[in-house]
Formats: C-alpha cells, sequence, structure tokens
C-alpha cells in the first residue's frame, strides 16, 4: 500500500511537472494570474501615483517652478539694475558729449542773429540810401526839367506881356519908385564914368539891391546892362532871401523889357529870375502884379 502511494506519488508530481514546464499551461496559467491581477495592480498603481507619485511631482514641480520664477526674477531684476547703470553711463558720457555741442550751437545761433541783424541792418541802411539817392535825383532830375520848363514859359510869357504892357508898367514903376523916395537922377546931369565906379564899388562890396537902384534911378538902359554885364544872374539870385527888394525887380523888368532885340539873352535870364523872385504877397508887387 505505501509502495502504492509512494509511486503514485511519484507519478503525479512527474505528471504535474510536465504539465506546468508545458507551454499551453504556462500561458494558461499565465493569463489566469494576470487576467487575476490586472484589476488590483491596476488599482494598487492608481492609488500609489493619486497619493503618494501626482503630490510629490506635483510638489516637485511647483519648487521648480518657484526657483526657476526665483532665478528669473533674480536675473531680470540684475539686468534691469546692469541695464540702468549702463544707461546712466550712457547719459551721462552723451551730456557730457552734448554739452559742449550745445554750447557751441548757442553760440553759433548767437552769432548768427547778431550778423542777421548787422545784415538786416545793413540792408536796411543800403536800401534808405538808395532809395533816398534815387529820390533825390528823381527830384533834382524832375526840379530840373521843371525849372526848365517854368523859364521857357516864363521867358514866352514875359517876352509876349511886357511888349503888351511896357507903357502902363513903366508908368506904374515910376510912381512905386518915388512912393520910395528915390530921387532920379538924369543921365545927361550924372558922371557916367563916376556913377560905374560906384556901381562896381557896390557890387565888390555885396550890395546888390543897392548898386541896382542907383543903376536903374538913373533912367539909363546902358547903365542898367553894365549893372547887369559885371554881375551875373546866378551871383544875384543865388542868394536866399534874394537881395533885390521887390521895386527894384519891378523897376528891372520894366527898363529890361523896353528893348529885347539887344542882348537878349542876358536880358531873358535876368528877367526870368526877376519874375520868379517876385513876391506877390507884398504890398508894392500886389499893386503892380495885374499889370505884371
Amino acid at each position: 500500500m505505501a509502495q502504492k502511494l509512494t509511486a503514485t506519488d511519484s507519478l503525479m508530481k512527474e505528471n504535474i511537472s510536465k504539465l506546468v514546464r508545458a507551454k499551453t499551461t504556462v500561458e494558461a496559467i499565465g493569463q489566469s494570474a494576470a487576467q487575476a491581477i490586472q484589476g488590483p495592480v491596476q488599482a494598487a498603481y492608481k492609488d500609489a501615483f493619486q497619493s503618494t507619485v501626482v503630490p510629490m511631482f506635483e510638489k516637485a514641480c511647483q519648487s521648480m517652478f518657484q526657483q526657476i520664477n526665483d532665478t528669473f526674477q533674480r536675473g531680470t531684476q540684475d539686468y534691469l539694475q546692469q541695464l540702468e547703470a549702463h544707461l546712466a553711463q550712457q547719459r551721462q558720457r552723451q551730456q557730457q558729449e552734448r554739452d559742449p555741442v550745445l554750447t557751441q550751437l548757442q553760440g553759433l545761433v548767437e552769432t548768427f542773429n547778431s550778423s542777421a541783424s548787422q545784415l538786416q541792418d545793413g540792408i536796411t541802411a543800403g536800401v534808405k540810401v538808395e532809395l533816398e539817392s534815387q529820390l533825390q535825383s528823381t527830384i533834382l532830375n524832375m526840379q530840373d526839367v521843371l525849372i526848365s520848363q517854368v523859364r521857357r514859359i516864363v521867358r514866352e510869357e514875359v517876352s509876349t506881356a511886357l511888349k503888351e504892357h511896357q507903357a502902363a508898367l513903366g508908368e506904374s514903376v515910376v510912381q512905386a519908385m518915388r512912393s520910395r523916395n528915390v530921387t532920379p537922377v538924369p543921365t545927361p546931369q550924372a558922371d557916367t564914368q563916376q556913377l560905374q565906379m560906384q556901381i562896381m564899388a557896390l557890387l565888390r562890396q555885396g550890395q546888390f539891391n543897392t548898386a541896382f537902384q542907383q543903376a536903374l534911378t538913373a533912367s539909363d538902359l546902358s547903365l542898367v546892362m553894365f549893372v547887369c554885364e559885371a554881375v551875373s544872374p546866378a551871383q544875384v539870385f543865388s542868394q536866399s532871401p534874394c537881395p533885390l527888394q521887390q521895386p527894384v525887380l519891378l523897376s528891372l523888368i520894366q527898363q529890361l523889357s523896353v528893348d529885347l532885340t539887344h542882348n537878349t539873352e542876358l536880358k531873358h535870364r535876368y528877367l526870368e529870375e526877376s519874375v520868379m523872385n517876385l513876391d506877390l504877397t507884398h504890398p508894392v508887387t500886389c499893386d503892380h502884379a495885374a499889370v505884371v
């Protein structure tokens, strides 16, 4: 009995050993074991991850991110500080370089303003001088033209009017000269040479009015022409005021207009200047203005 049991036990062990070593058996056992432990293992892994791995991973990530954040902030602050220091140095250097330039530019601006002001003053003065010169030249030209025209008109009018009113003017002038208490000196009773010497002495002394008055009161046209030839119209009438008094001018006009055929040019010049210097506001001239 014992031997049978032993033999049976050995046979069973051998059969079990063969069965276990068989591929199908191993696969079946593996599949069964896998199916049996799959759920518990998954649950264990899930529980382990949720309770241990995930919290530790989250904590590690938080710590890592915090360290990264701290490091980034410190680095950023250091960079900003370095950047600010660099910019401050740059600003200081630029300011140091800029200040001389600004000073120079300011000096140039002031110099330019001063030059512009001087140039403006110079241009203004130049334009003013030029305008004054042009205006004066224009006025002188106009004056010359006007004087020339006036003289021409006066010459024509004097030549015509004096011939027409010679008789009436002569009588009026004689009355005017008498009203001035001037006593005529007839030529036949006077020493012509002595009168000429006296007249020349008066002319040398610049007493034109007395010289002309003495010649006119002599009632001698040749003596009047002697005075006119001795002194030019420019010498007499260039003075201001005119040295010849109004009665003398009227008498000179009357006597010179008696004969315009001889010494015509000289007589015309004296007649022009005499008429131009008549003062119509003078009582004597005003009385005889209508006749003239």
